[in-house]
């Protein structure tokens, strides 16, 4: 098959949606499967470019854009579930003719792939999820504190997509970001990395549904067997350290991690904290 350079844009096509995806290169000495890196809400391809080069060393690195991110479209006033999702993902695989990936995302994109590899183990060598938008993990859970915690998180998750559904681009972005990244948060971002947030937008509404209609029950959880780790950011919102502790506590073959991710507070893969994600990332991947 003739792969195109690291840098250029497929799409795949699957019912009304086109995803885009970078395809990347496959190495000159590569007997490793294929990478997917799949990025969070608010963000596209392009937040990966720290793990992209140190990854494609080894092997072929895919990047897709989310639905309404990058450059993939989104559809009008249309709610998406976690399965749709996870089926862009393998439409992308199907196109480019590959059986076995290693799986890593972040925020959605983890959930993202949490359901490729739930639905398609055969197809998943690994899976890394960085911080992953799991929250249902914490419904009915034991502690009222942490129900109550999570439910908060919800409330203000769906006043952020109604807003997004109205247009409402600033009431949105502050409701969705302030809970996650504090006062101030757009002056803690580059004119570039606001640019695209406020592009994005407009995602919020048909995607944060997906996210908080997502649940995997207990008993499922315990026989998901591929080899996974969960990364945490050290200053991590503490509904998503509940999330991703629980998930640890849960999936039988995970470990969880705690690293730096930023070098701003509340600014995943900010600075040097991109480059701190490429050993754990590159030891867990290449020596399975």
């Amino acid at each position: 098959m003739n792969v195109p350079r690291a840098g250029s844009t497929r799409f795949a096509i699957r019912n009304n949606s086109r995803i885009a995806y970078d395809p990347g290169k496959e190495p000159e000495e590569s007997g490793n499967p294929a990478i997917v890196l799949m990025h969070d809400l608010l963000a596209d391809r392009t937040a990966f470019l720290a793990q992209r080069a140190a990854l494609g060393v080894a092997s072929r690195v895919i990047t897709p854009d989310a639905r309404g991110h990058g450059a993939s479209a989104t559809l009008a006033n249309q709610w998406y579930t976690m399965a749709e999702l996870a089926q862009d993902i393998v439409a992308i695989l199907d196109v480019e003719e590959i059986q076995m990936v290693h799986l890593v995302g972040h925020g959605l994109g983890g959930a993202t792939a949490f359901e490729v590899a739930r639905r398609f183990p055969e197809r998943v060598a690994t899976l890394t999820m960085i911080e992953p938008a799991l929250f249902g993990v914490l419904d009915n859970d034991l502690s009222s504190a942490v129900v109550g915690a999570r439910n908060e998180f919800r409330s203000t998750d769906r006043a952020a997509g109604d807003a997004a559904y109205k247009g409402l681009t600033d009431k949105a972005l502050d409701t969705y970001l302030l809970p996650r990244w504090g006062n101030g948060w757009r002056e803690a971002v580059s004119k570039v990395r606001l640019g695209a947030i406020r592009r994005h937008a407009s995602s919020l509404a048909g995607l944060l549904p997906a996210i908080d209609g997502y649940t995997v029950a207990k008993n499922e959880l315990r026989l998901f067997l591929v080899p996974t780790r969960i990364v945490l950011g050290a200053d991590a919102h503490p509904v998503v350290r509940l999330s991703a502790e629980r998930l640890a506590a849960n999936l039988p073959a995970a470990r969880i991690e705690t690293m730096e991710l930023a070098d701003r507070p509340n600014t995943p893969f900010s600075g040097n904290g991109a480059v701190r994600l490429n050993p754990l990332l590159t030891g867990f991947l290449f020596d399975q």
